[in-house]
Parts: structure tokens; C-alpha cells; sequence
């Protein structure tokens, strides 16, 4: 008759609002005479007739056993050394006579002589320092600089006999300069103050994964500034001046001049390209691409000409090349390079490493690069390089003295014990005493602060935060950080940072030269493109994140099929490093991935509910799950449920750290509007909640949707599935500690242990909700005020004053 009737309702969520790599509905099958439908509803087998649509369950179990490989897990410790030793060297240039190495570290200009010398300073600034460039003759180090009020380019006496002197007339952001071949002008790349200082590094802006085409779903988190958006290419004379337009950078990078003093060379994501320095006869030279999975092929991250314009030296795929520029007039010729290295033009390959900072000697006759805080030379005529281990070290941010918080109730994560009234101990930036009030000796001349009908919980671990500040010119201060500090956030993980800025950044924290939580990351994700051609490609790759990066965590990210996959696990077991990867909206996916020992799952497995075999099978292969419930896979973002229900734009401490027009971007007119029975986020939760008392981790990671406050909404959401407000708190605490493998150093209130922690003015065991009633926030054992991050202990410090706080609009009255 072509009618159509309900036959059961509701049968199970379906698939339909992520990527269905299983299908939108659970498979189901007729009966071969057709009277009936075989169908699983709410995790069981079911017959119903057609006829009549009853439902009949037909019993089924099943033992099964699944083989698991060796988990890829470590423990390690927090550095508490006395010394923070820089792990990035950035922009190394040696002079042009090969002697002298200059380059930035702790956003400052260092000059060393090479090979052996040591680092010294090249000014005594207190502004943040970039990019160094020679000058010819060798006299001279031209840089860029930057602060909240904008940045110059100075240059500076390369032996200190002079001091530094600006050579732009207006502040602005510069970056990337340059010395024309005969000595006579600087080019560099330039743009608004107001474009730098409020950066929004996030592209993707989606308020659900439907907002997403499906295969641009798993690229949510592969962001960045988008390159030369309102950035200018422009030059002043060697001795300063008034500065020339060139033309708009059109996406270039890596400035750079070859054979002709008045041409300047740009990489582009269409390859090398090329402009007179009147802006005019711009050519596209050559392009170098390499093999990915998909039709779009990687191209090269660096080309770099030689002096002589006869070679190319490029960065592809996270390895070196050295090709001979093709003569080809004006046609633009790709240049092809497969993961054996083979060309149509005769390919060098320089380093299955990779490397960063790529350059020539001034001779051209040498190459140059970085790895790290390693430096590397290699003359055209041998085959390996001249290796410079450079140790620029400053002093670690730690207190002194002895603070006792007296009198609080103490949610201490050791087990489930609740202190109702302790003191703690804070010598230094450890944890020396912990115990019930009274019990505890207090040391002679210690400072007690009563915080007596307070409640103390241990700082949270965001083991999934996106923050991404600046790269390349770096801020001298994160308002991300701050956003997360100020809520109680006192370590992260950023889970592909997408550049190894970050490492920078997190020196930076640890040398007290910028606040924030604790900075750890994956840096770049491991991804199809990077160049994982084989097991021991593979291994060189890793290498540069254990050795260089200095980092013990690590993101695979759909790095290819399950062959390629297992590579990362093999190389994460032989190098020591603990990795994670990611969900991908892919159910088998992320089973095969716990199958192969990687130990985390970030993003939520993408059906739900789960049900008992796949809630064992997380538990017992001791998977840290992160489902980032605020981005909810298979359902709307559940940041909306928070956006709609919570008054965020009035929030005065988001005011606070978060730039105003940003924060309005984020609440102002949102596009999606979801009944609360379209939410996903209980159900998701449910999930963790079975996982967490089946004996697996769950974790906590806020994935940078809104800095701070997005810590306890993901917290709220996960406690949402039936969980207890003290298992929240595990998993917002030492679960996330035990997921970076620091749970001997952070994750708990316990003696020898680092004093992260939070004072809250109320108890969260009443209400999880209680977790924003910060009173006060302690990291490393300096103490802040939870709403002005103004410094307590151990020396009364008011925060300095932020630029965004200078930002709202002007109040003109209006005459009536």
C-alpha cells in the first residue's frame, strides 16, 4: 500500500551527527519469511513481528577473549631542577664568516662563538627578542621585538660595543627580517599590533561536528593563525627610516634573497615564489610536494634557495632534502619527492630527522638547521653534519619559606579519604605535612593562613588543553594561561600543539618569566602526512620529540592504516614515551588503537550508550579515556548546553583574562540552539561512570573551548552520567596525573608532593558545581587569589596589568 507505521520506538541513538563509520543504526536482518525483524535495541537481541510488533529477546552471550599488546605507558617525574635549560633554539644563523652563532632563547637574543663557545646576551632588554639576521660585513645583528605595546626591529653591535638602536619608526608586528645581499635595506613582514595581540589561533569555530564536511571533522584540531592574513611585505634602509611596501605576503613566509640583491623569495603553500622589491614581477618558481594518503598531496613546509640561486634546501615531510632549482622559464614545475627519496630531479636527502630554522652559509657551501636545542652544519661535500649541543640556561621560578593552610576540610585524592579539618604544610613548593588539625607540627616561623570552613582539593590536570598562543613571535604574557590558572587549572596537556612553540612557552612558565599552570604537550601531531614511510622512518621521527622536545607524551593522529599505527606504538615503547591518539568519530578505530597498547583515548568513543563489553574492554586495557564532552562526538558540542544556560558574557572573572571581543565572538549571537533531549553529554557520561567503577581512568580535558570556566564545565558534564562529586574529582585530579604519568609529583594532596592546589569556599562533595568557588589557587607553592591572580605568598604581588584590560570601547555621552 506505500504506508508507512512506527514498528518500535525508540531503539538506540543513532550515529547520524558524527561520521557513521559503522553505519547510523546498529545492523538488523528479516527473517528469511519475512514476518519478523532480527534488531539489537538498548544493547540486546531482539525478534519483532511485523504483524503485530512484539518484541521478544532472544538470549545471547558470548565469551570473548581479545589479544592486547603490550600497553605503552611510563612513569616519570616532574623537572625540579634548579635550572630551566632551554629545549628550543630559535632562528640560529651563523655570521657570515662562520664563526659566531646568534639565536633566540627564553625570548631573548643569545651570541655564541661556534662551536664551542657560551652563550652570552646580546642586550640587557627587557622586551621580547626574535628572529636574528647578520648583516653582511658581520658588524651588525638586525632582530624584531616585541611587547604588549607593539614591536620595532633593532639592531644591535654583534660584539655588545654598542647598544641596541630601532630602526622602524612606528610600533607594529614585525617579524622574519632579512639583509639584502649588498648590505643596503632590511625587508621583513609586518601587520597591526591589535592582529598580533589578539590572535584567536582557532580557525574552527564549530558549534557542533554537523558544522563540520565530514572529512574535516577529525581536522577540528589542526589549527593555526592562518598565515599572512593582513600581513604586508615591506623594507627600510639598513640604517633605519621611513619603511617601503612591497606587496601583501599573500600567505609567504621564510623571506630570503638568492643571486639578486633585488628579488626577495618567499615559501608559499603554492610553493617558491618570488617578487621584485617594487611589488611588481611576481613569479611562482617551483613547488615541492611528497605522498600522503588522499588527494592532496603534502607540500614542502621550508624551501630555502641558495646564495648562488642554484639549489633549493627544503623541509618536506619531516625530512631534509637538498634539490637542484629546475630551469624551466616562466612555467611552474612540481617537483615530486616519493618516501624512498626518489625525484625526477636528482634529490639529496639531507636528514631523515627533519630539522627546523633551515638556511645556508653565506658561501653557500654549507647548510644550516635545528633540531631542538641541537645545531646543525653540514658542508656540501661530506655526509653528515657538525653537531652543536647549545646550553642556554636560567634559574627555575620556586619559593621560599614555609605557608600552613589551617583548618580546612581536605579532599586529598589519596584513596577516598576527606580529612574534615587538616592542616597542610607548604616548605618551599612541596607538600611537607598533611593531617588532621592539631596533629600536625607547625615549623618555627612559618606563615599560617586559616582557612578554616574552606575545603581543599588538588589543583586540576586538563590533559586535554588546547591554548595556542602565538607562534613564531612569541607573547610576553598568555591570557590562556591565565584564563586556566585562575580557575584552578594548574597543569596541561595540549595534545598537538600543531608547532613546537609550546615547548618555548612552557620554559617560559618554569623560568617565572610568563604565569600559567603547568605546560606539558605532544607538540605536533603525529599524522598520514608525516612521513611515517616505514618502521624505521618511524623511529627517526620519534626520536626528535624524546630527544629535542624533551617530552614523554605523544598524539597519534589517524598516522595511517593499523600497520602504520602499531609503528608509533613500537617506537613509543623502545624511546620511553607515554602516547595518546586520537578518536577520529571512528568506533574501530579507537578499539584497534586500545588493542595495540596505545594508553589514551582522546574524544569520546562516538556510540553511545556503551554497553558492558566495550565498558570492560576500556577498563581493562587500562586506556586513560578523555571523552572532551564539551565537543561531544555523535551528538551537538555540549559547550552550547553551557553557553545558553550560563550567563558567560557577564562572568567578570572570564572578563578578567579572557580578551572582551574574543569572549564576545564565542557568546554573542551563536548559531545553534538544541532542546536539552538532544544532548549528548549524559549519555557519554554514563559511560565514564561505568568505566570508572569497572576500574578504568577517565580523565578530564577541556579542549580549550573556553579557557578556565571550560575545565569545570567538562567536569560538570562528566559528573552528569551518575558519578559522585568525589569520583569527578578523580578524574579532574590523579586520574589526570596518573594519565601524564607524574601521579609520584601531582594529582593528590600528599606529603613530598608538589603543592598544586585549590581553596574553594564551598564543598564540592555537596555539589560538584561548588568547584568554581575559588578562594585561592596555589601552583608550585606560590599562592594567588582566585579571582585577581594578585600573588599571596610568598611575596604580595599584584598582577600586572593586562593589555586587554585597555580595550573596551570608549563611553561617549550623548547630548539630548
Amino acid at each position: 500500500t506505500g504506508e508507512e507505521r512506527w514498528l518500535i520506538y525508540p531503539v538506540t541513538r543513532d550515529d547520524q551527527e558524527s561520521r557513521a563509520t559503522r553505519d547510523t543504526m546498529p545492523g538488523y536482518a528479516f527473517l528469511p519469511d519475512g514476518s519478523a525483524l532480527i534488531v539489537p535495541i538498548e544493547g540486546k537481541i531482539w525478534r519483532v513481528d511485523f504483524e503485530t510488533g512484539r518484541r521478544t529477546l532472544i538470549p545471547f552471550t558470548a565469551r570473548v577473549e581479545v589479544e592486547i599488546g603490550p600497553r605503552v605507558y611510563f612513569q616519570y617525574r616532574v623537572d625540579d631542577t634548579p635550572m630551566v635549560r632551554a629545549r628550543l633554539i630559535r632562528w640560529p644563523v651563523l655570521s657570515p664568516d662562520g664563526r659566531r652563532l646568534a639565536f633566540s632563547a627564553f625570548n631573548k637574543i643569545w651570541v655564541m662563538d661556534w662551536p664551542s663557545g657560551t652563550p652570552r646576551r646580546l642586550t640587557n632588554a627587557s622586551v621580547g627578542e626574535f628572529m636574528p639576521t647578520w648583516s653582511p660585513d658581520g658588524r651588525y645583528i638586525a632582530y624584531v621585538t616585541w611587547s604588549p605595546q607593539g614591536g620595532h626591529i633593532f639592531r644591535a653591535a654583534a660584539d655588545g660595543s654598542s647598544p641596541p638602536e630601532p630602526l622602524t619608526r612606528r610600533p607594529a608586528y614585525y617579524s622574519s627580517p632579512v639583509y639584502s645581499p649588498d648590505g643596503s635595506k632590511i625587508v621583513f613582514i609586518s601587520g597591526p599590533t591589535h592582529q598580533h595581540l589578539y590572535a584567536e589561533l582557532r580557525e574552527h569555530r564549530a558549534e557542533s561536528y554537523s558544522d563540520l564536511l565530514p572529512d574535516e571533522a577529525h581536522l577540528a584540531e589542526i589549527t593555526g593563525i592562518s598565515p599572512g592574513i593582513g600581513l604586508d611585505l615591506r623594507w627600510i634602509p639598513a640604517e633605519g627610516g621611513e619603511s617601503t611596501l612591497i606587496g601583501p605576503t599573500q600567505g609567504g613566509t621564510s623571506p630570503h634573497f638568492a643571486r639578486e640583491p633585488d628579488r626577495i623569495y618567499l615559501t608559499t603553500p603554492r610553493g617558491l615564489i618570488s617578487l621584485r622589491l617594487d611589488g611588481l614581477d611576481r613569479r611562482t618558481h617551483f613547488r615541492v610536494r611528497g605522498s600522503a594518503p588522499g588527494p592532496f598531496p603534502p607540500d614542502a613546509e621550508e624551501i630555502r634557495l641558495s646564495p648562488d640561486g642554484e639549489r633549493a634546501f627544503v623541509s618536506l615531510q619531516n625530512k631534509l632534502y637538498l634539490i637542484p632549482v629546475p630551469k624551466a622559464g616562466r612555467e611552474t614545475i612540481t617537483i615530486t619527492i616519493t618516501p624512498n627519496g626518489q625525484s625526477a630531479v636528482p634529490v639529496k636527502p639531507v636528514s631523515r630527522e627533519g630539522g627546523e630554522y633551515l638556511n645556508w652559509s653565506a658561501d653557500g657551501k654549507a647548510l644550516t638547521w635545528s633540531w631542538g636545542a641541537r645545531f646543525y652544519r653540514q658542508d656540501l661535500s661530506v655526509e653528515k653534519p657538525e653537531v652543536t649541543d647549545v646550553l642556554v640556561e636560567v634559574p627555575r621560578a620556586r619559593p621560599s619559606g614555609t605557608l600552613v593552610l589551617s583548618g580546612a576540610r581536605l579532599i586529598t585524592m589519596r584513596g577516598d579519604e576527606v580529612i574534615e579539618r587538616g592542616d597542610i604544610v607548604i616548605t618551599g613548593n612541596r607538600i611537607a605535612a598533611i593531617g588532621p588539625k592539631g596533629r600536625v607540627p607547625i615549623p618555627a616561623g612559618a606563615r599560617v593562613l586559616d582557612v578554616t570552613g574552606k575545603t581543599i582539593i588538588p589543583g586540576f590536570v586538563d590533559v586535554h588543553a588546547h591554548m595556542w598562543p602565538p607562534r613564531g613571535v612569541h607573547q610576553t604574557q598568555v591570557w590562556q594561561y591565565l584564563a586556566n590558572l585562575a580557575y584552578g587549572v594548574t597543569t596541561t596537556r595540549d595534545p598537538q600543539s600543531g608547532t613546537p612553540d609550546v615547548f618555548a612557552y612552557a620554559d617560559l612558565v618554569e623560568a617565572g618569566e610568563i604565569l600559567g599552570p603547568r605546560i606539558f604537550s605532544t607538540g605536533p601531531g603525529v599524522f598520514s602526512r608525516s612521513g611515517l614511510d616505514d618502521l624505521e622512518a618511524t623511529r627517526a621521527l620519534l626520536k626528535r620529540y624524546k630527544e629535542a622536545y624533551q617530552t614523554n607524551t605523544l598524539k597519534q593522529y589517524v598516522a595511517g592504516d593499523r600497520i602504520v599505527r602499531q609503528w608509533v606504538a613500537i617506537a613509543c615503547r623502545e624511546l620511553g614515551i607515554t602516547p595518546t591518539t586520537e578518536g577520529a568519530l571512528d568506533m574501530k578505530l579507537d578499539l584497534t588503537q586500545m588493542m595495540d597498547g596505545f594508553s589514551g583515548q582522546e574524544h569520546a568513543l562516538p556510540i553511545h550508550p556503551l554497553y558492558k563489553d566495550v565498558i570492560e574492554f576500556v577498563a581493562r586495557t587500562k586506556t586513560f579515556y578523555t571523552p572532551t564532552i564539551l565537543v561531544a562526538y555523535g551528538a551537538p558540542f555540549t559547550e552550547n548546553y553551557f553557553f545558553t544556560s550560563d550567563d558567560v558574557h557577564g562572568n567578570q572573572k572570564l572578563r578578567r583574562f579572557i580578551p572582551h571581543e574574543l569572549l564576545d565572538t564565542m557568546v554573542r549571537r551563536r548559531r545553534q540552539w538544541f532542546l536539552a533531549e538532544e544532548y549528548g553529554h549524559t549519555g557519554i557520561a554514563r559511560a565514564c561512570a561505568a568505566i570508572v567503577r569497572a576500574g578504568g581512568r577517565v580523565c578530564l580535558g577541556s579542549h580549550g573551548q573556553l579557557q578556565g570556566l571550560g575545565a569545570h564545565w567538562e567536569l560538570w558534564s562528566i559528573a552528569s552520567g551518575g558519578m559522585s562529586p568525589h569520583e569527578a574529582l578523580k578524574v579532574a585530579t590523579i586520574f589526570g596525573a596518573e594519565a601524564l604519568g607524574l601521579q609520584q609529583d601531582l594529582g593528590s594532596l600528599d606529603v613530598g608532593k608538589l603543592a598544586d592546589l585549590i581553596v574553594l569556599d564551598k564543598n564540592p562533595l555537596a555539589d560538584i558545581r561548588h568547584t568554581t568557588s575559588i578562594r585561592y589557587v596555589m601552583k608550585n607553592g606560590f599562592l594567588f587569589d582566585g579571582d585577581t591572580l594578585d600573588q599571596i605568598w610568598p611575596t604580595p604581588k599584584k598582577l600586572e596589568r593586562q593589555y586587554w584590560w585597555e580595550n573596551d570601547p570608549p563611553v561617549v555621552p550623548t547630548s539630548r
